[in-house]
């Protein structure tokens, strides 16, 4: 005798994945939406994409976020200042107020070596 099936699992759908899991479940369990996604479920056994256990990669992400969000706010700093320049005397801007921004191209390129290097990790499931 089986076991009484008294716990209940409730997703939330939109009306067109509703409707199309009803019809595969037509299609393959005789109408049973509750087979249907036990069985999908249960019987799916492909390989995750990646490894959400992988210690270097999540310090690899929080390194990248990091590095982001320094680049980030030292571009804001530079700008507001260039802004604030600005607005005492709007002909002053000279070649000099824009080398801070050259100091972040090192960094954009850490960034995009980082999320390269990422993306090569999510892709090939290593």
């Amino acid at each position: 005798m089986p076991d009484k099936k008294s716990i209940t699992i409730k997703i939330r759908v939109d009306a067109q994945t509703h409707a199309e899991m009803q019809s595969r479940a037509d299609r393959y369990t005789d109408g049973n939406l509750s087979a249907f996604v036990r069985c999908a479920t249960l019987k799916y056994e492909e390989q995750p994409m990646a490894d959400r256990d992988n210690p270097r990669m999540i310090a690899l992400i929080k390194s990248a976020i990091k590095l982001i969000e320094r680049t980030g706010t030292n571009t804001n700093q530079v700008a507001k200042h260039i802004n604030e320049q600005q607005k005492m005397n709007p002909y002053s801007l000279r070649a000099a107020d824009l080398l801070p921004f050259g100091q972040f191209c090192e960094g954009t390129d850490k960034i995009r070596q980082m999320l390269t290097y990422l993306y090569n990790i999510i892709i090939t499931g290593k």
